[in-house]
C-alpha cells in the first residue's frame, strides 16, 4: 500500500456521544415519556461505551493513512482529549447535520444516520462506522472503493425476518427498521434485474450463490441482505438518490426522537447501491464481530483475535446491561490492554499525547446502539 498514490478523497464518518453529561442525561430523561416503543430502544446498554472512541480514531490515522477528513458526529459534545482545531477532525453537532433540526434533541441512531444525507462539506467518497469499530491492520483505499464504487458484497439470507425469526431471535425495533429498509427497496427494485455478475462473484461461497440463486429465480423480491457490523463505504450520489426516492419516509424517521417501528437504517442506502448493481462484488471475511455481556464472552473473543492474526476489522458489541462497578471496570481495564497493545501511539489529534489511562467510569453512546445482526 502506498499512502501517497493518487485516489479521489475518502472521509470517514462516525456518531458519538458522552452519555456521562449530566446535561445529555437531564435531557434524555426529560423526554423519555414521550417513548412508546420497544422497551430495547432505550436499554442502558444502547449508550455504554469502554472508551473505545480514542483507538478507533487511532486506529484510521495509523491504518488508513491516506483517509480525508473525520467527521465526529455529537450532540453539541466532544471528547476532552481531542483537538478539535485540528484540519482533519470536523466535530459536526446534530443541529448542523439535521434537516428538520426543530425534531432535536434525539436519542435514535437511526434518526441521526438518516440525516447523514445533510452532511455539508463530505467527500463524494466516505466509510461510514461506529465508535466501537476499530481497524486493527494497514487497509488500502482500494479495500473500500474501487472504479469510484464501494466494494461490497450482495448476499441474500436464508429465513425471513417474519414471525418465525422472531420466535427463535426476538423481536426488537432494529429488525423493525431493517424490515422497513427492505420494504422501500423492494417497492422500485426487482432482484429479477440484477446482471448476474453481482449475485455470482468468485469470492461469493457456495452457499452464498444457492441462497441468491432462490433470490433471482424464486423469490423474486428482498428479505434479507447479509451484512457485517464493520466499516462500511458509501457515497454522496447515494445518499442524494435515496433521499429523493424516499424524502418522506426519511423524514419520518428523523422525528423519531427514540427507536420507534417505522425507524429506517442507514443500511437503507447500502441495500440501495446493492439493490442498483452501483458496487465492485467482493465479498471479504477479514472482521470480527463479537457481543460482550461479561467478561468471559470478552476473554473468548480476545483469545480469538489472538488466533487469528490477519483479522482487519473489530467490533467488541457491548451488549452488557449489568450495572455491576467491578464488572464494568474490569471489562473497561481489559479493553484498554488490548487496545493499547495494538494501538500504542497516540494519534496526532490527541491534545493528551502522553500515556492515555481508563477510568472506571462508563460513558455511553448513540452508536452502541448499532446491533450485529446481519
Amino acid at each position: 500500500m502506498n499512502p501517497r498514490q493518487h485516489h479521489p478523497p475518502i472521509d470517514f464518518v462516525l456518531p458519538w456521544v458522552d452519555g456521562s453529561d449530566p446535561a445529555w442525561l437531564a435531557e434524555k430523561q426529560r423526554y423519555l415519556s414521550e417513548h412508546l416503543g420497544r422497551h430495547d430502544a432505550i436499554s442502558t446498554n444502547r449508550y455504554q461505551d469502554f472508551g473505545t472512541l480514542r483507538y478507533v480514531l487511532r486506529s484510521i490515522e495509523q491504518n488508513c493513512p491516506w483517509y480525508h477528513k473525520i467527521y465526529l458526529i455529537t450532540a453539541n459534545q466532544y471528547p476532552h482529549w481531542l483537538d478539535t482545531s485540528h484540519a482533519k477532525i470536523e466535530v459536526i453537532s446534530h443541529e448542523q447535520l439535521f434537516i428538520q433540526p426543530h425534531n432535536l434533541p434525539v436519542f435514535n441512531s437511526s434518526a441521526i444516520e438518516m440525516n447523514l444525507v445533510n452532511l455539508q462539506g463530505l467527500s463524494e467518497h466516505f466509510v461510514y462506522l461506529n465508535d466501537d469499530t476499530v481497524i486493527l491492520r494497514p487497509t488500502s483505499p482500494e479495500r473500500f472503493f474501487q472504479q469510484g464504487l464501494p466494494v461490497d458484497f450482495l448476499v441474500h439470507g436464508w429465513l425471513r425476518r417474519g414471525q418465525l425469526f422472531q420466535h427463535l431471535r426476538g423481536h426488537d425495533s432494529w429488525i423493525d427498521a431493517l424490515n422497513n429498509n427492505i420494504a422501500l427497496i423492494n417497492r422500485v427494485r426487482q432482484p429479477a434485474s440484477l446482471p448476474n455478475r453481482f449475485l455470482f462473484d468468485s469470492s461469493y461461497s457456495s452457499l452464498d450463490k444457492l441462497s441468491n440463486t432462490l433470490l433471482k429465480y424464486a423469490y423474486r423480491h428482498y428479505f434479507w441482505f447479509a451484512h457485517w457490523h464493520l466499516p462500511q463505504p458509501y457515497t454522496r450520489q447515494t445518499l442524494h438518490a435515496v433521499y429523493q426516492q424516499f424524502e418522506p419516509e426519511i423524514l419520518t424517521c428523523t422525528a423519531n426522537r427514540f427507536r420507534a417501528a417505522n425507524d429506517l437504517t442507514v443500511y437503507l442506502n447500502r441495500y440501495w447501491h446493492l439493490a442498483n448493481g452501483n458496487f465492485i462484488p467482493h465479498k471479504y471475511n477479514d472482521g470480527f464481530v463479537s457481543n460482550i455481556s461479561d467478561i468471559s464472552q470478552l476473554n473468548q473473543a480476545m483469545n480469538h483475535l489472538q488466533q487469528h492474526p490477519d483479522i482487519r476489522f473489530i467490533c467488541l458489541n457491548d451488549t452488557c446491561t449489568s450495572t455491576d462497578p467491578q464488572l464494568l471496570a474490569q471489562l473497561h481495564s481489559r479493553q484498554h490492554a488490548f487496545y493499547e497493545q495494538h494501538l500504542p501511539q497516540p494519534a496526532s489529534f490527541e491534545k493528551d499525547r502522553g500515556a492515555y489511562q481508563p477510568t472506571t467510569t462508563t460513558t455511553k453512546t448513540t452508536s452502541s446502539s448499532m446491533s450485529t445482526q446481519s
